[in-house]
């Protein structure tokens, strides 16, 4: 084996492993994002009147604002524990 067929899976290596750094915090930002945007629903919900649409409505949006973050928090994980590997 010549040293350029050696040292190319690793440099390939080292760049995916890399990617995937700048992929996870990329998602890390979204899921902040996301996080915050669900707190702000959160507060609207909280501050709307007992039993109305409105809180109704921002009760929905927070709901579904934390399965989004979930879901990228659980992306994060799947992505951090195959660089690992």
């Amino acid at each position: 084996m010549d040293e350029l067929s050696f040292v190319h899976p690793v440099g390939m290596t080292a760049a995916m492993l890399d990617e995937t750094a700048t992929v996870v915090r990329e998602l890390g930002r979204a899921a902040e994002a996301f996080a915050q945007r669900a707190l702000e629903q959160e507060a609207c919900r909280d501050r709307a009147r007992p039993g109305t649409a409105v809180q109704h409505r921002h009760a929905h949006s927070a709901t579904l604002w934390r399965l989004a973050e979930s879901s990228l928090r659980a992306r994060i994980a799947e992505l951090e524990a195959a660089s690992v590997l």
